[in-house]
């Protein structure tokens, strides 16, 4: 699983690092007339400096394809015979291809982040905490049901302390577990602490779809009827195809999610599906009936889950409106709804099981498909926003530190760690 975790690691971030500039560049445009050389197509050339009205490039090793005044078309270095450009050229910015009326000039990756807006950024970094507060409460509503009596303060700090480990301990001692653990300690209810624990961690995963499917329902509707979509490079009139399948996708799995929660929890569709009697014949471990049991105390309290769901709506929101003010703080230029909608799904990509710690590689992948490959915005910009929703909330997760410093929760030891994995049937996933 190790092995695979990194090559899925390795994989996603050579195919975004291969398409990020990591310094500023310009299009000269196609048919563009430099020193007798018509360019045959638009050509990126790295930038060197720039005024208002001019930009200075290197050519130095430059591959470029032109129609030299004798009609021959050559395709070589820009240096090199028979084109023999200079290493620095200095050309009016009206040579240069248009962007939204603009000279088309990308930002390379060093320079977006030189060039950032800091204000957006601590704005970004102050409301990414907001869930650490909102999930508290949600899990210490989902332990009442069970009779698991944490004041809101001890439930915080437990939400601290396994965000910390969760970011620096991945693994078997991911954050679920250690809270887990900390909580049977307390309480002395080892099945009833999985439960309410895995079972916080699902009712999240399930609020970030809803929040990508309703962003992207939002989004379609908002736009259906401009021309080119919500804001991809398609030319014709009708919905986004990318935000469609968001809503397709994110609907198809609220409508499983639904009629299976439905089926396990309706007393009379266990009977008619013989759940009980298949419960009971299997040789499960003890573990699992008796969480089965304790799941079943949530049956009646409908209004409790729908208040759980609606805290998860707010608090799973938080992340994509924080991934909006730093793509914005990065001079990124799609709508609100997208970055509501794309995020989640790229958080939860990044929560799989069979993913590499902090979803590396694979966050930037995604948010490059949506954001660049199917979108407006850049790689370079693509990669800084990934970065963004992933130290952001890490900058919170070391407030955990504290109380683990402080000796108050220290690392769970193998002997805890063996007791709980071999009663949990399935190792929880990464936060």
């Amino acid at each position: 699983m190790t092995a695979l975790k990194v090559a899925i690691a390795v994989l996603g971030l050579w195919w975004v690092l291969g398409q990020i500039s990591w310094h500023d560049t310009a299009v000269i445009a196609k048919g563009q007339t430099v020193r007798q050389a018509v360019f045959l197509r638009p050509t990126r050339v790295p930038v060197i400096s720039r005024t208002s009205r001019t930009v200075t490039l290197n050519f130095a090793r430059q591959i470029i394809q032109v129609k030299l005044p004798s009609g021959k078309i050559v395709t070589a270095e820009a240096n090199d015979y028979p084109i023999l450009f200079p290493r620095e050229l200095t050309l009016p910015l009206s040579y240069l291809a248009k962007a939204d009326g603009h000279p088309e000039i990308e930002a390379g990756l060093h320079s977006l982040m030189m060039r950032a807006n800091g204000w957006l950024l601590l704005g970004a970094l102050i409301i990414v905490g907001i869930p650490f507060f909102l999930t508290a409460w949600r899990w210490q509503m989902l332990m009442s049901v069970q009779d698991m009596r944490l004041s809101y303060a001890q439930c915080l700090r437990l939400n601290f302390v396994g965000q910390f480990y969760s970011t620096f301990l991945p693994g078997t001692t991911s954050g679920d577990l250690v809270k887990i653990i900390y909580t049977a300690r307390v309480t002395g209810k080892t099945t009833q602490s999985a439960v309410t624990v895995l079972l916080d961690r699902v009712i999240g995963l399930i609020g970030l779809v809803m929040v990508a499917g309703i962003a992207a329902a939002v989004q379609l509707l908002a736009t259906s009827s401009q021309s080119g979509g919500a804001h991809g490079p398609t030319t014709g009139a009708g919905p986004d195809p990318v935000l469609l399948h968001v809503v397709l996708l994110t609907g198809s799995l609220l409508a499983a999610t639904l009629v299976g929660g439905i089926a396990y929890f309706s007393a009379r569709l266990r009977r008619l599906l013989g759940i009980d009697a298949i419960l009971n014949r299997l040789p499960l471990p003890e573990f699992i009936k008796h969480a089965d049991r304790s799941l079943l105390a949530y049956r009646n309290r409908l209004g409790l889950i729908a208040g759980t769901f609606g805290i998860s709506l707010v608090s799973q929101s938080v992340l994509p409106l924080a991934g909006f003010l730093a793509g914005r703080a990065f001079g990124m230029h799609a709508p609100f709804g997208c970055f509501m909608a794309y995020i989640p799904l790229a958080a939860l990509a990044a929560s799989l099981p069979i993913m590499p710690p902090q979803g590396i590689g694979v966050t930037e992948a995604i948010l490059l498909h949506f954001f660049v490959t199917r979108g407006v915005d850049t790689a370079s910009q693509s990669f800084a926003l990934a970065q963004a929703i992933r130290f952001l909330p890490i900058a919170w997760n070391l407030l955990g530190a504290y109380w683990v410093v402080r000796g108050k929760f220290h690392r769970p030891t193998p002997t805890e760690l063996e007791i709980i994995e071999s009663e949990l049937p399935v190792q929880p996933a990464a936060p």
